[in-house]
């Protein structure tokens, strides 16, 4: 029993298979798991949550020479006032939370092709917000809005998670709409008083409202 006590005591800790000391390891796990969280970065809106702050590329380290950096892109709501990036990488359900039904906060599940319909018109245009008036509908609040004599589809597209209402900050609906006549394959809708666009992946064809 002696013989193996000094033996321990002459071999030191004990070693892992990397050739680093069991002991350190564990001391490096529990300062990793004390560290406070990421700082938040005043280069996010204000009214933009934490986690989806610190994925937003305005927020990530700059590029080294010779990269090119993804334009900012940033949505707004106008109904539920909530900012996000358009473009990825998103948390899970981001989206899906972002463009919900702002009357029973049902997911929306818009497909990935209208989703980069709409960030291909803000490239287009150069414009560093997208401003939403309209994503997925709850097939009973489409309803509703029908009976109260709004400007709304009784089998609308946004009732199936199939549209976006939307505008560009600094560009006009009329202008935006013709772009979207010669680029996007669905239905575009166009409302110069609201002054918005609808796409939807439905089949092709246009129409105008207020």
């Amino acid at each position: 029993m002696q013989v193996v006590l000094l033996v321990a005591a002459l071999l030191g800790p004990a070693v892992g298979p990397t050739g680093e000391h069991e002991d350190d390891k564990k001391a490096a796990y529990l300062a990793a798991k004390r560290a406070p969280p990421p700082a938040r970065r005043a280069c996010c809106p204000k009214d933009m949550s934490d986690g989806t702050c610190l994925i937003d590329p305005v927020c990530r380290d700059s590029p080294r020479a010779g990269d090119q950096a993804d334009p900012v892109l940033f949505a707004r709501h106008l109904h539920t006032l909530e900012v996000m990036p358009l473009r990825g990488p998103h948390p899970p359900g981001a989206l899906a939370s972002f463009f919900r039904c702002r009357f029973t906060d049902e997911p929306a599940g818009h497909p990935a092709e209208l989703i980069a319909g709409v960030v291909a018109a803000a490239d287009h245009f150069g414009a560093g917000e997208v401003r939403v008036i309209s994503g997925f509908r709850h097939p009973k609040f489409n309803l509703m809005l029908t009976k109260k004599g709004h400007e709304v589809a009784r089998d609308s597209q946004h009732a199936r998670s199939q549209a976006i209402d939307f505008s560009l900050r600094g560009v006009k609906a009329d202008k935006l709409y013709k772009y979207a006549l010669k680029r996007w394959k669905g239905g575009v809708g166009y409302y110069p008083v609201s002054q918005f666009v609808h796409l939807d992946t439905g089949k092709r064809r246009t129409w105008k409202g207020h």
